[in-house]
């Protein structure tokens, strides 16, 4: 086993360890996808839409890594070929010319069982029929804005956060503190980070206040994250 072999190993250890959607869940699920994300080999598209494949992608491996097991000596590789199927499905999606057509609750789909319809397959919640389908794909939909949120601060592909900091405090910079305040559980104190980073309190929670925090609802909102009016 080399040594990305035995790192992948550890991730997958790391994220069965702990219940979906936990901070410890998101926060070791959110390294084996930026593992992931480096694999040479992965499924690439010329599509203009190739993320948005690559994102339900990481969304089914969220869902499905505690099933996976390596069908061959190589972890990556058997790793690489179970994404690849799933992925190389969501990107012939991205040319299907009813992609985008609604999804009917009452077409069969098959189950261990037999056959079902999703609708037979939705919870039984206190709203009605199609109020708890609307509440079912808005939480879908929050949760997967939320891993890919938490994608971004660990990547900062543009620097935008990374390059965000008051004059002449380069470390107290969005990224470091994103990283402290939104994906670390719990979250530091500022009160510790001010001491830790030797920047005065209220000149760090300014930043937070003033450019950190409306950084990540603009990123949140290019993501497709829409706020709920306040009544």
């Amino acid at each position: 086993m080399d040594d990305l072999d035995r790192r992948l190993s550890a991730l997958i250890a790391e994220v069965r360890q702990h219940p979906a959607p936990s901070k410890k869940w998101r926060t070791a699920i959110n390294k084996l996808l930026l593992q992931i994300q480096q694999l040479p080999g992965l499924k690439k598209s010329s599509h203009p839409d190739y993320p948005e494949a690559l994102n339900r992608t990481f969304e089914w491996v969220s869902r499905e890594i505690a099933k996976f097991e390596p069908r061959q000596s190589s972890v990556s590789k058997s790793l690489l070929n179970w994404i690849n199927v799933y992925l190389g499905w969501r990107i012939q999606d991205l040319y299907s010319p009813d992609k985008d057509a609604p999804i009917s609750l009452d077409a069969p789909i098959a189950v261990d069982a037999g056959e079902t319809t999703r609708l037979e397959l939705l919870p039984d919640l206190t709203l009605s029929g199609l109020d708890g389908t609307i509440e079912i794909a808005q939480k879908e939909t929050i949760q997967r804005i939320g891993l890919q949120l938490e994608l971004y601060i660990e990547q900062d592909p543009e620097g935008q956060l990374k390059n965000s900091h008051p004059r002449s405090y380069p470390e107290c910079n969005c990224q470091f503190l994103s990283k402290r305040r939104v994906l670390k559980d719990p979250p530091d104190k500022f009160q510790d980070l001010a001491k830790e980073l030797n920047v005065r309190y209220t000149t760090l929670n300014s930043h937070w206040k003033r450019k950190c925090e409306p950084s990540l609802q603009e990123i949140a909102r290019t993501l497709g994250y829409k706020q709920e009016p306040q009544p």
